[in-house]
């Protein structure tokens, strides 16, 4: 008698093919989760050392939306960052917060701001996010 798909031994054959299949819709699956609830982080930035500092909400990182805050030792001020591009004018951040709050009206935006920059900068930030209409602000700090 014939048997199906195996050796003459009875022992059936390991498929290889239906495991790659799965490790890679499972890999996909991981890759898209994980790229979705990454802020865009600036590795330029130092941030402050806070050791009370809170965990992010895990079901608020989806509404999530990073500003970084460089310090220009140069000039002592601070170099605007959003989106991996550098704003001189940060007036011209305020139509595009305001277009990321029509599209989520629950965004919050995360200021992440290197410790040396001065709190006058930070403050000058939380104006031009405010004149978004975002009142949703929160501060990246690091407890390290």
């Amino acid at each position: 008698m014939a048997g199906g798909g195996g050796g003459g031994d009875g022992e059936p054959e390991f498929q290889i093919a239906p495991m790659i299949d799965v490790l890679l819709v499972l890999l996909v699956f991981f890759v898209m989760i994980t790229s979705a609830e990454v802020l865009k982080v600036d590795k330029n930035l130092k941030l402050p050392v806070s050791p009370n500092a809170k965990q992010r909400e895990p079901e608020m990182a989806k509404h999530e939306m990073a500003v970084n805050l460089r310090h220009d030792a140069a000039t002592n001020k601070g170099v605007l960052v959003v989106d991996d591009r550098i704003f001189n004018d940060w007036q011209e951040v305020v139509p595009i917060l305001q277009d990321k709050r029509q599209r989520d009206p629950k965004l919050r935006i995360v200021v992440r701001g290197d410790a040396a920059v001065p709190a006058g900068e930070i403050q000058k930030v939380m104006n031009v996010i405010g004149e978004a209409g975002i009142a949703d602000i929160a501060f990246a700090s690091s407890n390290k």
